[in-house]
């Protein structure tokens, strides 16, 4: 591990140095402000959340917005590719992609979805009336010059242990990013002390001296599969099965916990498994077994969920990015 770790950084390090020295080109999208939801770990940060926050926020202030994101395990026949424009989705999950399907479900603006985001962004100014673009998880996609980098610090495990893959979940050199991003959010801070909090701001303080706010990933509501919202009391003292195929899914458990159920089982998937058949004979089985009054999912896993769904009392739990303490940066009026 030690060894493929210093690979790895031998790797991002050489190739952030190319893009630092101009030697690999920065490509530049003119008249629109570009605003980059990323972070330096894999996985579980709470970009999705974090994404339509910062949307729903520059929508109130004016601001005419579009989603543009890798779209991640989506299989499609062309690239960029439009999700949705803002009124209708042209896509299925397994095209677009878990977190960019969940944004058109619940933001009314253009999603697209490309491997390379210089070209999606360049689509969405194309064909649409915008003039922001939040770009989903691209703090590592450095040939895409962005105006803002705000930076997702998971107040659970805020330093990727230290290491960079496959030893620990960083992604980059920790100090070396620290230095690109333009502020920092610490994220889940609802599910950590407020002194370990404190402890992480802190530190992040001192290793640059940016903007740090504070969020937690609170429960909006408990929906049926038909999206009806239920109580979220509904949950205290029963019996409780969750699964989910998520990068950390032990945050999940931490916040079913805090609704005060009688008993938890978990079922853990690889992050964003395919659920096949079998998948939810399973689930319905262990459901049985340990008679569970409740079987609950996370929105993003409930997408890729087959229509001919046969499982009953299966809920799906929904998150909000809420800031507890907001330093963010305005917009820039960009010429």
């Amino acid at each position: 591990m030690e060894i493929l770790a210093f690979i790895y950084y031998l790797i991002t390090s050489i190739r952030n140095k190319l893009y630092d020295k101009g030697i690999l080109k920065i490509k530049e999208v003119p008249e629109v402000e570009i605003i980059c939801i990323g972070n330096i770990t894999v996985g579980g940060t709470g970009k999705t959340p974090g994404v339509q926050f910062f949307v729903k926020k520059l929508q109130k202030m004016g601001k005419k917005v579009a989603v543009v994101s890798r779209g991640y395990k989506g299989k499609r026949k062309k690239d960029p590719f439009l999700v949705s424009d803002g009124r209708k989705i042209f896509a299925l999950p397994k095209e677009s992609g878990d977190e960019p399907f969940i944004h058109a479900l619940n933001l009314k603006v253009p999603i697209i979805v490309s491997k390379n985001r210089y070209e999606g962004c360049i689509f969405a100014k194309k064909h649409f009336d915008i003039d922001t673009i939040v770009l989903d998880d691209g703090f590592q996609h450095r040939k895409l010059k962005r105006d803002r980098d705000i930076t997702l610090i998971d107040a659970t495990n805020p330093f990727g242990w230290g290491a960079l893959l496959p030893k620990g979940t960083l992604r980059e050199d920790f100090r070396k990013a620290c230095k690109r991003t333009t502020e920092f959010i610490i994220t889940k801070a609802d599910l950590v002390s407020e002194r370990e909090v404190e402890k992480i701001k802190r530190f992040l303080k001192q290793k640059e001296n940016k903007p740090v706010s504070i969020a937690r990933h609170g429960v909006t509501s408990l929906c049926d599969i038909k999206g009806n919202a239920k109580p979220l009391f509904w949950i205290s003292g029963k019996r409780v099965l969750l699964f989910s195929g998520l990068a950390n899914p032990f945050n999940f458990e931490k916040t079913v916990i805090s609704l005060n159920p009688k008993y938890i089982e978990r079922i853990d998937f690889i992050d964003h498994h395919d659920f096949k058949k079998q998948d939810l004979e399973m689930i319905k089985e262990r459901a049985k077994k340990m008679k569970a009054q409740f079987i609950i999912t996370t929105e993003k896993d409930f997408v890729k969920l087959p229509k001919d769904l046969d499982l009953e009392n299966i809920y799906v739990l929904k998150i909000e990015f809420t800031m507890l303490e907001d330093n963010s940066l305005s917009p820039i009026e960009k010429r």
